[in-house]
């Protein structure tokens, strides 16, 4: 019982201390704030857009991995927020640890919502849309909007981690049980 308690006094100071590299400050460069900003605000927006505007000028194939998409990233979105209410974690300002820089509620932070979603989307994008580059757009993407939650001072390291998860969880999930046929390729069904 002792270790598990030690166990659990590390992991907690390690995700403290990580944290604390990671948030900002009133004293951080005012371009990494905007970034951070930039990715928690308006960067999901961008991939919501990208993807109504890909399903609407794709074809049938498309709209099949667009909807896989969407599947993956409500399904993430749906174990978040079972998660959070069924493990209450505490966001890092309402422990008065680091700086706030977003106004937020008090809501349960483990996992992210925003790691979680972003996150999905990735794996789901990695999954489907059969192009390495758009993969790595994807996944860079969630890592920002993973970042800017901790570094606005929303989220512990942990909360993003365990977002990324779900989300992967949800996309890997919903690739390989929900829609059970691959996706044929373009090249595949004779497509230039």
């Amino acid at each position: 019982m002792f270790a598990l308690h030690l166990t659990e006094a590390v992991a907690m100071s390690l995700n403290s201390a990580l944290f604390l590299a990671i948030n900002g400050s009133a004293t951080s460069p005012h371009w990494l704030t905007a970034l951070a900003l930039f990715a928690t605000n308006h960067l999901p927006q961008l991939m919501a857009g990208g993807i109504a505007g890909v399903f609407v000028a794709g074809d049938r194939q498309v709209k099949l991995r667009v909807l896989h998409v969407l599947i993956a990233m409500a399904m993430a979105w749906l174990l978040a927020r079972l998660t959070q209410h069924f493990i209450p974690v505490d966001r890092p300002f309402v422990l008065g640890l680091g700086k706030q820089l977003l106004p937020h509620a008090a809501s349960p932070s483990f996992p992210s919502s925003h790691a979680s979603v972003a996150f999905g989307f990735a794996t789901a994008v990695a999954l489907t849309a059969g192009r390495a580059y758009w993969a790595l757009l994807a996944l860079a993407a969630a890592v920002l909007v993973a970042w800017s939650r901790v570094y606005l001072g929303l989220h512990f390291p942990s909360d993003v981690l365990a977002g990324a998860l779900v989300g992967a969880t949800s996309a890997w999930l919903t690739f390989h049980i929900v829609f059970r046929r691959p996706i044929r390729s373009a090249t595949t069904i004779g497509l230039p």
